[in-house]
């Protein structure tokens, strides 16, 4: 088994891809390591031996640790990068990890787009014209009505909280009246 890590570890740090981990292999590496464990509490053994055994425990903590540290390296670079992520290249725990990571990121971009929307609207109305950019599928507004769905060129007058989350996702964009009447009119 521990040739086995060993082999793993040099091969995911030689490539730029995640290679895949499978539940199996750690579940007959916590098993490896558990009877290890038990064989260095044995009074069954020398000490030479027992030596040896907390030696090879040593390696396969410094080889697990570098290994584990190699793989949040390569999946954080592809949650950042929105690449998309195959699963089943995962460990569950790796799996609830992206999850967690992905949740946090989505909060941040909110953040920012939140702080460089753009809506011209009056943020302290309710409504807002937007026209879609794509087509869209119906929705539940957050006043409980339903709107759409909709297809490219679509006007429409959205609650302010579904229309940002729309614009966010580039699938409409905010219509401003008036602004651009009035610098027409100025300009004749």
């Amino acid at each position: 088994m521990y040739e086995s890590l060993f082999e793993y570890w040099k091969q995911e740090r030689a490539s730029d891809k995640l290679l895949p981990l499978r539940e199996t292999f750690m579940q007959r590496l916590r098993t490896y390591i558990e009877q290890l464990i038990t064989e260095t509490q044995s009074e069954d053994i020398s000490d030479t031996h027992r030596l040896l055994l907390e030696a090879e425990l040593s390696n396969l903590r410094f080889i697990l640790k570098s290994l584990l540290q190699h793989r949040v390296k390569k999946i954080l670079a592809m949650v950042l990068a929105s690449d998309t992520i195959d699963h089943s290249l995962m460990t569950r725990q790796e799996q609830r990890f992206v999850e967690q990571i992905t949740r946090s990121l989505r909060s941040v971009r909110m953040l920012e787009e939140d702080l460089f929307a753009p809506m011209e609207a009056d943020s302290s109305s309710s409504l807002i014209l937007v026209r879609f950019l794509e087509d869209y599928p119906q929705i539940a507004g957050v006043d409980l009505k339903t709107y759409g769905p909709f297809r490219a060129d679509d006007l429409a007058v959205l609650p302010l909280e579904n229309a940002r989350g729309i614009i966010r996702r580039n699938g409409a964009e905010p219509v401003v009246i008036g602004a651009e009447r009035s610098e027409s009119a100025q300009g004749s």
